[in-house]
C-alpha cells in the first residue's frame, strides 16, 4: 500500500541554518499490512482490540509509525514518539495511513506543542504603536539591559528566538546576525539554548530537570526556565523536540511533582522577571497575561506605556488583546474574530486567557430550572433565559449554542459585548475586583480571604441593606436578609445587625399609632440603634438622597425634613464633609476613609452597572493588624 505525504511548507524555510525540510513519501511495511490489521481486529472483535493500548499498537507499526515525521522544535519528530508523550493518538495516525487527514492538517492542530512562537517576542509601545525587539528596546533605554536579556533567555529556552515584526523564528547564532540579539548576550543564550536543545552528560540528552538533578544546571535557573517553559505551552522534551503538558512531563520523567506543585511559590522559586511598566516583580506566565497578539507578526507583544490598554478592568467587558499595527486598530480578541483578524483557534485561545465560562443548571425557589453562565474567572454570571426576555440576545443565538455550534467562550464573550447597562449613580459599594484578576467579590467573600476587613465589610453591607438590599455584585441583584443568609451573601454573626439595618429602610410600624415611622422617630423610640442609624442615613443621603420608607422613592434633603424623614439640625449636621467618620479601611492602600470617598474611589462594573472597590491581594498572612490607620 503506497501513503502519498505532502511536503510541509514552512513558513520560516530558512530557519535554523537555511534548512529545508521536506517529508518524503514512504511505502508501509509488507511484514504486516493495513489489510492485516483490519482482519485482526474482525477476528479478535472490536471489544477486544479497545484494550490494546497504543503502545502495544507501536509494535506492530513501528516502521510506518517512524516514517510519518512532523517538525518538531528544532528537528523532525515521528508519529511514534508523539505517542509516546500523549501528543498523538493511534486513531489519527490510522486516519493519515488512509488519507483521511494530511500531515500539515495534523500538524497545524499540534502546533503549539511544535513550532508555534509562544514566548514574549517583543515589546509594543502603547504612544506610538511600535513594535520594538528587546535588544533595540535595550538600546533605545526603553527597558534595561537585564530585563532585555532575562527575556531573550526566556526565549532561547522555550523554542527560539523571534522576530516580532514577521514571527519568524531563529536559533541563536542566527538571532545575533540578525540584530535580533547583542553578541555581548551571546554565551547567556547559547546557556539557556540547551533548555531546548538538550545538556549533555555522559553522551545522554537530559532536559532542564534532568539537568538539575544531575547538577548540571542551578536549581534555581532550573525552576524559572521551566516556569517559562509551562507558561509558553509545556516542558520542551530535547530528544523529542517537543513541548509536554506538564502532567505529562512528570509521567515521563522530565520534571517531578514537588517542583511543579511550588514553581509558583516564591519562597521555593523567586519571580526573576519583572513588569516594565512598574518594575513589579512577576513570574513570566504573569508577563504572558499582559501580552498582545500581533496580527502580522501571529506572535506575543509586551504593551509598554501609560495607557495600559492590556490591563483587566471592572469598567471594560474585555481588555484588548489583539493589535495590528498596519491599520493602528487595537481590538479585543472577539472584535478580532468578527473582522477576521485572526482565526477561529487564535480567538478561542486568546478568550481562553482572559475567561473561562462553564454552564450550570440552578432552580429557582419555586423549582423552576434555569441556565446559568457563569465566568470562573471574574465570576460575571448571565442568566440565559433572562438576557432572552431582555431582547439582549435572539432564540436562535441559544439553540446555535444548545446544539454546539459555538463554544461556551463565544457565548459568553457575546454576551459580555451585549451586556451595557447604565451606571447606577444610586449604587452603594457592591462588593469589591481585583485588578490583577479581574474578578469580582462579594463582601462577605473578600472579608474571608483577607481582602477587607470585619469591620470595613460590615459598614459594607449596612450600606447595602440601607439603601434596598444584599448584593449579588455577580448579577446585581439585591436581597433581602433572610434571602441573602440562604445565598451566603451574609453570615450568622451579622444577621440581627443587618434586619436592625433593614429597617432603616423598610420602615418601622409604630407600636401605638400602627403607622410607619421615620428612622429618625424610630431611633427616638430606641427602636433602633442610634448610631447605626445615622450611619445607614448618611450611606441613603451619599448614594442620592434620603429613602422614603413608606415610596422607596429618593428624596431631597429638603423634602426629607419637610416629611419627617429627618430634623434640620441631623441633615446640616449630615452635609458637612468634616464630621463625616472614616468607618472604612481602604482595601488597596489599607487606609482609613470615609463613605464617601470609598464611593469616590469605586469604578462602575460594565456588566451590572453598579460600583465596585478595588481591592488588592493580601499578603501570605491571616493577621488581621496589617491593616493600619493613616
Amino acid at each position: 500500500m503506497h501513503v502519498e505525504v505532502t511536503t510541509l511548507n514552512q513558513e520560516n524555510d530558512k530557519t535554523f541554518g537555511n534548512e529545508e525540510r521536506m517529508l518524503e513519501g514512504y511505502k508501509t511495511s509488507e511484514r504486516f499490512r493495513k489489510e492485516d490489521f483490519a482482519k485482526l481486529s474482525s477476528f479478535l472483535g472490536r471489544e477486544s482490540l479497545k484494550t490494546v493500548d497504543d503502545a502495544t499498537q507501536l509494535e506492530y507499526f513501528t516502521e510506518e509509525y517512524d516514517n510519518i515525521k512532523f517538525q518538531g522544535l528544532r528537528h523532525d519528530v515521528t508519529a511514534r514518539q508523539l505517542i509516546e508523550v500523549k501528543l498523538l493518538d493511534r486513531l489519527t495516525v490510522e486516519q493519515l495511513l488512509s488519507g483521511q487527514k494530511t500531515i500539515d492538517e495534523v500538524q497545524k492542530s499540534l502546533e503549539k506543542f511544535l513550532t508555534k512562537p509562544t514566548a514574549i517576542a517583543g515589546l509594543y509601545l502603547e504612544s506610538s504603536k511600535e513594535i520594538l525587539s528587546f535588544a533595540a528596546a535595550a538600546k533605545r533605554r526603553i527597558i534595561g539591559k537585564a530585563l532585555a536579556l532575562a527575556l531573550l533567555e526566556a526565549q532561547a529556552a522555550t523554542g527560539f528566538i523571534i522576530d516580532p515584526t514577521t514571527g519568524q523564528k531563529f536559533s541563536v547564532d542566527d538571532s545575533v546576525i540578525r540584530g535580533l540579539a547583542d553578541t555581548e548576550f551571546k554565551s547567556r543564550l547559547h546557556e539557556a539554548e540547551k533548555a531546548v536543545l538538550g545538556y549533555c552528560c555522559s553522551g545522554k540528552v537530559m532536559s532542564v530537570y534532568q539537568a538539575m538533578e544531575a547538577r548540571l544546571l542551578e536549581r534555581q535557573k532550573g525552576k524559572n526556565i521551566l516556569e517559562a517553559q509551562i507558561a509558553s505551552g509545556g516542558v520542551i522534551d530535547p530528544v523529542r523536540s517537543v513541548r509536554v503538558p506538564p502532567e505529562t512531563a512528570v509521567q515521563l520523567g522530565l520534571l517531578n511533582n514537588t517542583t511543579l506543585k511550588f514553581l509558583h511559590e516564591p519562597s521555593s522559586n523567586a519571580k526573576c522577571f519583572h513588569n516594565p511598566n512598574n518594575r513589579k516583580a512577576m513570574y513570566y506566565c504573569d508577563l504572558l497575561k499582559m501580552c498582545l497578539f500581533s496580527v502580522s507578526g501571529k506572535c506575543f507583544l509586551l504593551p509598554v506605556g501609560e495607557r495600559k490598554i492590556s490591563s483587566p478592568s471592572a469598567e471594560k467587558s474585555h481588555k484588548i488583546s489583539v493589535v495590528d499595527v498596519e491599520t493602528g486598530a487595537e481590538m479585543t480578541s472577539y472584535e478580532a474574530y468578527q473582522k477576521n483578524c485572526v482565526d477561529k483557534a487564535t480567538y478561542l485561545e486568546l478568550s481562553k486567557q482572559e475567561f473561562d465560562w462553564r454552564e450550570s443548571t440552578c432552580f429557582d425557589s419555586d423549582g423552576n430550572s434555569f441556565l446559568l453562565l457563569t465566568d470562573l474567572k471574574t465570576g460575571v454570571q448571565f442568566n440565559i433565559e433572562e438576557t432572552l426576555n431582555q431582547g439582549r440576545i435572539g432564540r436562535a443565538l441559544v439553540n446555535k449554542y444548545k446544539e454546539g455550534l459555538i463554544t461556551a467562550n463565544e457565548f459568553g464573550d457575546i454576551l459580555a459585548s451585549s451586556s451595557q447597562p447604565n451606571k447606577d449613580l444610586n449604587s452603594p459599594v457592591a462588593g469589591f475586583w481585583l485588578s490583577e484578576t479581574n474578578e469580582r467579590i462579594p463582601v462577605l467573600k473578600a472579608s474571608r480571604k483577607n481582602l477587607v476587613d470585619r469591620v470595613t465589610a460590615l459598614r459594607c453591607l449596612e450600606a447595602q441593606v440601607g439603601t434596598g438590599g444584599i448584593i449579588d455584585p455577580f448579577t446585581g441583584k439585591k436581597y433581602s436578609v433572610s434571602e441573602a443568609l440562604q445565598r451566603e451573601l451574609i453570615d450568622d454573626g451579622c444577621v440581627k445587625h443587618m434586619q436592625q439595618c433593614e429597617l432603616i429602610f423598610t420602615g418601622i410600624i409604630h407600636p401605638v399609632k400602627n403607622t410607619v415611622t421615620s428612622a429618625v422617630e424610630a431611633m427616638n423610640l430606641n427602636a433602633v440603634d442610634k448610631e447605626m442609624g445615622m450611619r445607614c442615613l448618611e450611606y441613603q443621603y451619599l448614594t442620592g438622597g434620603l429613602i422614603d420608607p413608606k415610596s422607596h422613592s429618593r428624596l431631597t434633603m429638603e423634602n426629607a425634613i419637610k416629611n419627617g424623614i429627618i430634623d434640620a439640625v441631623t441633615a446640616t449636621k449630615m452635609k458637612d464633609e468634616k464630621l463625616h467618620v472614616k468607618v472604612l479601611t481602604c482595601p488597596k492602600t489599607k487606609k482609613k476613609i470615609t463613605y464617601k470617598e470609598a464611593l469616590e474611589r469605586a469604578v462602575f462594573d460594565c456588566h451590572t452597572g453598579l460600583r465596585l472597590l478595588e481591592a488588592a491581594q493580601p499578603m501570605k498572612t491571616g493577621i488581621s493588624s496589617l491593616y493600619y490607620n493613616s
